[in-house]
């Protein structure tokens, strides 16, 4: 049986996807799946075992300038895509475009969810089957029962992410910790004074830490906070998904906000504590007993609201939002040290 799974983004998306093909590959050994995925996300799905072929494909970039070069690349990649018969093409982002892309592919049948499951129901037009799943469901679950469906098994209750295996020539390290300070929106940014506390009571708790980067912006936030705690440390150049991988498997323990790689530590089931305020962990927050998912003790009536922009704060406004200040660092610590201590 030929598989061709649809999930081109985002980075925490994919992870929540990657439990769905150890379901797949459990229940048939046999099965080729292939998937296609935003090109920036190619170096993660390689990870999964289970992936037979991954297919990049560069559609933000072709939409967004839309050019007759950019044109020629999509027929040229749709030529390619439909050099290859699927017995089952399987759209589990539930969006127009996804849908689209699925359509493209040359197979028996495309299947995804129906007008009340899809995050956008229009995408069901383009299915041939379509499955009714929870939207109240975590993403994680919903992937796995979209699947389950369509190809006619009951998941089990085990989440397996399956790409441990990758690393196992990293050595544990129980003294160090890693921190990701940085995520998209600034609704979702953690006060630098609170990273600066624990950073400190971690410090003197005889922790390393490693505070993770990946713009000019977190760079300066990290170094303010090296700048308060100087045995704190950084890499000095921004790193490959991969080496921060590695980096989240060493560590004993990881901090970090709504963002790809709190998704990541947990998907390699290191101790995760994520960090929540403007957006909801309910239905895409970190999965497993290893994790914590953190917002403040009595949450506001506005949370969560979903927003790039606080509405509590001037227009354009830089500022940490009430509901991210109002997590304390002695809070996250006490969180963070119960997950390592059972882990």
């Amino acid at each position: 049986m030929r598989i061709l799974l649809i999930k081109m983004s985002s980075m925490g998306d994919i992870f929540h996807t990657f439990p769905a093909i150890s379901d797949i590959k459990q229940r048939f050994p046999d099965a080729v799946i292939d998937w296609v995925v935003e090109d920036g996300f190619k170096e993660i799905v390689d990870w999964h075992p289970a992936i037979n072929k991954v297919i990049p494909i560069h559609l933000r970039r072709w939409v967004k300038s839309r050019t007759r070069t950019d044109w020629r690349e999509f027929i040229a990649w749709r030529r390619e895509l439909r050099t290859q018969t699927y017995d089952l093409i399987l759209d589990v982002q539930g969006l127009l475009k996804s849908a689209a892309i699925a359509k493209c592919a040359k197979g028996t049948t495309i299947s995804g969810y129906d007008k009340l499951s899809a995050r956008e129901p229009v995408s069901r037009w383009f299915y041939k089957e379509t499955f009714t799943v929870d939207k109240e469901q975590h993403a994680v679950e919903r992937t796995r029962q979209l699947v389950g469906k369509a190809l006619g098994y009951t998941p089990g209750k085990r989440l397996n992410f399956g790409i441990n295996q990758n690393f196992t020539h990293i050595q544990k390290n129980p003294r160090k910790l890693i921190f990701i300070i940085g995520t998209s929106w600034v609704t979702k940014l953690w006060a630098a004074s609170e990273w600066k506390a624990l950073t400190q009571i971690a410090i003197n708790a005889n922790y390393q830490v490693e505070i993770i980067w990946g713009s000019a912006e977190e760079q300066a936030i990290a170094d303010s906070i090296i700048a308060s705690c100087p045995a704190a440390s950084r890499p000095e150049q921004r790193l490959s998904i991969t080496t921060i991988a590695e980096k989240l498997v060493e560590a004993s323990g990881v901090v970090g906000l709504d963002t790809g790689f709190s998704h990541l530590a947990g998907a390699l089931e290191t101790p995760t504590i994520a960090l929540y305020g403007a957006t909801s962990p309910t239905k895409v927050g970190l999965i497993g007993e290893h994790t914590c998912n953190l917002q403040m003790p009595e949450p506001m009536d506005c949370m969560p609201c979903h927003k790039r922009h606080c509405k509590w704060l001037p227009e354009h406004s830089i500022d940490t939002p009430q509901c991210m200040t109002s997590i304390n660092a002695e809070l996250v610590w006490t969180e963070l040290q119960k997950k390592i201590q059972h882990h």
